[in-house]
């Protein structure tokens, strides 16, 4: 029997509204030799039941009897997929259309192990959506056809959504760590490189991430306080030699990358107690929080200087004409929702 090129890989958790766009944009891909392996995570809406009704042998659902987390979801749909390339997407996002075939031929050309593209962003819900791109002025300082393990942690690729090779993953023995909550994909995104795998990068977001305006400062704030845990742990783990580490040749710029990202993440969680009371519509009792804040913790006083031409910045681009509808982003007429959920994607 023949194996298909891709298994894309999705693990679904309540996405009833959202997971006929995501596979539908993986079965509708220029490139039509793979296979869809979808892990349900005992969804409690409608989501199991959409995807039955996909009328595709190249779909093939499992549902979990119990919630496990998406790591879990991840990895037991690495164990079933028969194809050469493993491809994520999460159930409320979706590709464009010619995603795979571009980042294979990227791939094949140089001999990689890993390609990734950017990631657009796209906010439910706005009548201009939000679409930077995860990399945005980093791409034209990336390394095109070569990326290191000081790479991902400098220029933070964990959340880009690479094709790995199946054999690759397989061979090295690499999996996601299932006690991992938040920041998986930067773990093995990591270890991948740190074993000797090859990755590039492609400039074009060819991925689409959806996202909601009334959780990205809550999500913001609680992602960075669970990355701050994971590169404490990761350091602990690395400077320790523990037995996953062991066999890993960990260089002195590993650690120091890890460590200036670090204090990178500390200074942004620290950013965020001082502007987030502004946000909830009180400026005096704001300010003096924030005067409060400065004197406890001096560090903050530079940290918001020089936070200064990155909001300039931002205020700028956000008012630039951008897409002012899902055509112009690539959402078909029929997946097309006026929703605003709440944030149930999340695993519980």
């Amino acid at each position: 029997m023949k194996h298909p090129i891709v298994s894309v890989i999705i693990p679904t958790y309540n996405v009833q509204d959202y997971i006929r766009q995501a596979i539908h944009s993986a079965l509708d891909q220029t490139l039509q030799d793979l296979e869809v392996i979808v892990i349900d995570d005992a969804s409690t809406d409608q989501t199991v039941e959409i995807i039955q009704s996909i009328n595709d042998s190249r779909v093939h659902l499992t549902i979990s009897p119990e919630n496990h987390g998406p790591s879990y979801s991840r990895n037991l749909a690495i164990k079933r997929a028969t194809g050469e390339w493993i491809a994520l997407l999460d159930g409320d996002d979706w590709w464009e259309k010619d995603r795979l075939e571009r980042m294979l031929k990227a791939a094949e050309a140089h001999q990689a192990d890993i390609v990734a593209d950017d990631i657009r962003n796209f906010v439910e819900g706005e009548t201009n959506p939000w679409n930077e791109t995860h990399l945005g002025k980093l791409k034209f300082e990336l390394p095109k056809w070569s990326v290191s393990a000081v790479d991902v942690i400098q220029y933070d690729l964990g959340p880009l959504k690479p094709l790995t090779r199946r054999d690759f993953l397989l061979r090295k023995g690499l999996h996601y760590h299932e006690d991992i909550t938040y920041g998986e994909d930067f773990v093995l995104l990591l270890e991948c490189l740190l074993h000797g795998a090859t990755m590039l990068i492609i400039p074009d977001p060819l991925y689409i991430r959806r996202a909601w305006p009334n959780s990205l400062t809550a999500h913001r704030q609680r992602s960075t306080e669970c990355l701050i845990k994971l590169t404490e742990t990761l350091l602990s783990k690395m400077k320790a030699k523990e037995q996953e580490y062991l066999m890993i040749e960990i260089c002195p710029e590993v650690i120091n990358a890890l460590e200036k990202r670090l204090k990178k993440q500390s200074d942004s969680y620290l950013y965020h107690q001082l502007t987030e009371p502004f946000k909830k519509g009180n400026p005096l009792q704001a300010a003096c929080q924030m005067l409060g804040l400065m004197l406890r913790k001096p560090r903050s006083v530079a940290i918001m200087a020089e936070k200064v031409p990155d909001i300039l910045d931002y205020r700028v681009l956000r008012h630039l004409k951008r897409p002012t509808g899902g055509k112009d982003l690539g959402i078909p007429d029929e997946y097309q929702t006026d929703n605003n959920p709440d944030e149930s994607r999340e695993w519980s």
